[in-house]
């Protein structure tokens, strides 16, 4: 067992590669040692035989607490560890405060790697879980200085945590992680980082997608055929490659050949069109251009709806009543099924059949849906807010958008969607600038020619 030896204190100096650089307030340990002494030993190693200094490896936090208390020597146990455990056993000492930043741990545990330690190791020294400081590790790939930033930075309105950050660390690219660490805290951060998710997991399905096109023998469409009118694209056949399972039969089985088209997320199948010739004039490249940009504009219409809706019913998955909030909830709930009952588009016409609603005046259905919700555990109503302001069928059915596929997607004001999002903003809810443009009408979707028609 070591000795305990009293050092005089001007003895002792910081360890030179201590992580610890900020020992934080010491005010409240220094006034406990001027009462109570040191409670605890250092642990320390020789530095400087000829003039009889010591580094401190455990213990600096107690070493300026007693300078401070005014005390002239420490108990300490002077060890005989190697250069490498000297830096292990501080790292590890660190690794286990409450106080660290998530760029401290990523930065302590990559030092730790660089000394020899696995994942497995590094979680049995600290407590941390496996997983976690796998995720650590991966994050210290990124740029330092853009994840020392973002670790610091300090938003009223939107206070990054380490979920935020160990979700980021999913994405595989490390040049995609930083560009996305720059707009951590962000409100697009939600939004990019479900893309970036999405495009990753489609890559890893693509080979297998590919290798059933082959074996099936399809054509790819010609390059710079799509909108020249001489196929067709099969609607409800496309495939979501991050959705596939890599095994389930995604191939339509039509009549005539079939072609095949993809983009970062999609595979897309057409066929010859099945026109008169003789009846389809040729369209100048001007039009065909313009159906190209219509067809982009409606696609984005859906996605911009399809990932809007995902992101409000993620926050909502989270939102919980309080006692704080709870009136202020129950009157959304209220207003929410007013607009609902009153309404007969075909999603909230499923939700009253729901609830034995069909066939009632509008003030009996008001009532009697009042009723469900004042009855209704106050966890369930900011579901049950959603579920009213959207209908419980299609998550597209709430768009931003009218008009046909003709033309460009048209403006048009939604007030029931206004007030689902007024709602939630109220409760914390941060609107992607797609989302702010689609309800402004100032998307890039709507054109200046649909406006006016």
């Amino acid at each position: 067992m070591n000795e305990i030896v009293m050092i005089p204190i001007k003895q002792l100096e910081h360890h030179p590669e201590n992580p610890r650089k900020d020992l934080g307030d010491l005010t409240e340990l220094a006034a406990s040692i001027k009462a109570n002494g040191i409670m605890q030993n250092l642990t320390v190693v020789k530095h400087d035989p000829m003039r009889v200094t010591y580094y401190v490896v455990i213990g600096n936090r107690r070493m300026e607490a007693a300078r401070m208390a005014g005390l002239e020597e420490l108990p300490c146990v002077i060890s005989e560890m190697d250069h490498k455990t000297q830096i292990a056993t501080m790292l590890e000492e660190n690794m286990q405060r409450a106080d660290l930043t998530v760029f401290e741990q990523a930065q302590g545990f990559q030092m730790m790697m660089d000394l020899g330690y696995s994942a497995k190791d590094i979680s049995e020294k600290t407590g941390f879980g496996e997983t976690t400081v796998r995720r650590r590790i991966k994050m210290a790939e990124m740029d330092p200085k853009l994840l020392k930033k973002a670790c610091e930075a300090q938003d009223a309105d939107r206070q990054i945590t380490l979920f935020d950050f160990d979700r980021l660390a999913q994405v595989e690219s490390v040049k995609e992680r930083n560009d996305l660490l720059k707009g951590i805290g962000e409100s697009n951060f939600e939004w990019r980082l479900k893309r970036a998710l999405k495009v990753q997991q489609a890559a890893k399905m693509k080979p297998a997608a590919h290798k059933a096109i082959q074996e099936a023998k399809l054509k790819k469409l010609p390059q710079n055929e799509r909108y020249s009118g001489k196929y067709d694209q099969i609607w409800n056949a496309s495939l979501e490659l991050d959705k596939w399972d890599g095994k389930k039969p995604f191939i339509p089985k039509v009549d005539g050949e079939l072609f095949y088209d993809e983009d970062d997320t999609d595979i897309i199948f057409f066929q010859k069109a099945k026109r008169q010739k003789t009846e389809a004039p040729k369209k100048t490249p001007e039009e065909l251009e313009k159906e190209k940009q219509i067809d982009l504009a409606w696609k984005t219409a859906e996605r911009v709806a399809e990932a809007s809706a995902e992101l409000r019913r993620s926050f909502v998955d989270g939102l919980t009543v309080s006692p704080k909030t709870a009136m202020r909830m129950m009157q959304w709930t209220l207003i929410a099924a007013i607009g609902a009952m009153m309404s007969y588009d075909t999603p909230t016409l499923a939700l009253q059949k729901k609830h034995g609603l069909n066939g009632m005046s509008i003030p009996e259905r008001i009532e009697k849906m009042s009723r469900i919700i004042l009855d209704m555990p106050q966890k369930q109503w900011p579901g049950m807010i959603l579920m009213m302001f959207e209908g419980d069928k299609e998550p597209k059915t709430l768009s931003f958008t009218c008009g046909g596929r003709y033309d460009f997607p048209r403006y048009d004001r939604r007030v029931r969607l206004e007030l689902c999002y007024e709602w939630l903003t109220e409760f914390g809810y941060q609107m992607s600038d797609e989302e702010i443009q689609m309800m402004a009408g100032t998307h890039p979707i709507f054109r200046k020619e649909a406006a006016e028609e």
